[in-house]
């Protein structure tokens, strides 16, 4: 997960609108993917430019960005789609938080999409803007579209009922892959954290402390980009834009209710993550004081009978005790009892 700052910097004193790719990904060649359908039909394919693209107003009409274009490409797809050089900013300044904005001829959507590596700690995430125009969708990812080839089967394969819907369900579909998404990356943490918390109070290593700080901050980073999904979504089910059908807004409504589903198991994730980590430090306090406590009663206990050692190691001419036939074994009597009083008088005070 990159520094925000360091992504700014690439674009410090450059005016608004200017068009300068800020993400840290290496810009692949773009891959332009175009599918078209609808209830009767389906065309998907590959093209080098969007000149090879014919939109039929009889279908519902998918662009997709595998890669971002460069700065000449996006004000040539400005140009074409109309849309705002801040639209354009936006997309190729890939350090933007989840926003939905709507201008004149258009409505803009932009998020991140985190990708999890082979571990649970270390993830990788990339933007995704999402445009709506009349009955066109386009997408643009960074760098991977994996997130959409189940939603790109079910259309091949018209599954469910989405051939039989607009461009507002295919928008909608988009966005369920998301929040399904993050669900997926959410489940192996939530073992995670269950697998730590079972073991808390036998024999979690500093090492696994650690594990669980890391995954802290994924968490953090994952509640950043899905909160503003809730104010979003929560705007689309009560239809305020407009643009999604009334017969879809129970979609929307149930895609409100998993995103607060996400949000909640998040938070509470987070709150078992800084609990873990006090109850760690708890323990290894309280065994440190347990390991004080021992040290100290030892050291008690061997104050007086050090001493009677040293009191009588002393090398004077005129100590009577040393002349005693039995002197030794009364010293060894009277040291026994010494410790033996001491060690009861502990126990009367539950110290041991």
């Amino acid at each position: 997960m990159g520094k925000i700052g360091s992504r700014y910097l690439k674009k410090a004193g450059l005016p608004p609108g200017d068009l300068v790719y800020t993400g840290e990904m290496d810009l692949k060649e773009t891959e332009i993917i175009f599918i078209s359908y609808n209830a009767d039909n389906f065309l998907k394919k590959q093209v080098r430019s969007l000149d090879e693209i014919i939109i039929d107003d009889s279908c519902v009409n998918w662009i997709i960005f595998s890669g971002i274009p460069t700065a000449e490409e996006m004000r040539l797809i400005g140009e074409m789609y109309e849309l705002h050089k801040l639209t354009l900013e936006d997309i190729l300044n890939t350090s933007q938080r989840t926003k939905f904005e709507v201008y004149e001829k258009y409505k803009y959507l932009v998020t991140r999409i985190i990708h999890q590596k082979a571990d649970t700690v270390h993830l990788e995430s990339e933007q995704l803007s999402i445009i709506l125009k009349n009955n066109v969708l386009i997408t643009f990812f960074e760098h991977d579209i994996t997130i959409l080839e189940s939603l790109i089967n079910r259309i091949s394969n018209k599954s469910g009922s989405i051939r039989e819907k607009k461009l507002d369900y295919l928008f909608y579909a988009v966005l369920d892959s998301i929040i399904d998404h993050y669900f997926a990356i959410i489940s192996p943490i939530e073992d995670e954290i269950e697998r730590y918390d079972s073991k808390l109070f036998s024999d979690i290593e500093n090492e696994e402390i650690i594990h669980v700080k890391q995954i802290r901050q994924i968490l953090v980073a994952l509640r950043k980009n899905i909160g503003p999904f809730k104010e979003i979504f929560h705007k689309f089910s009560r239809d305020e834009y407009e643009f999604i059908e009334k017969s879809n807004l129970i979609y929307i409504h149930d895609l409100y209710d998993h995103t607060v589903h996400l949000i909640e198991t998040i938070d509470v994730l987070k709150d078992n993550t800084s609990n873990i980590a006090e109850i760690h430090l708890s323990v290894m306090s309280n065994n440190m004081n347990e390991i004080m406590k021992v040290l100290t009663i030892i050291s008690t206990i061997f104050i007086p009978l050090s001493f009677v050692a040293g009191l009588y190691g002393m090398n004077f001419e005129n100590m009577p005790e040393l002349k005693w036939s039995f002197g030794y074994f009364y010293v060894l009597i009277v040291m026994g009892l010494v410790l033996t009083s001491m060690v009861m008088f502990f126990r009367r005070k539950k110290w041991i």
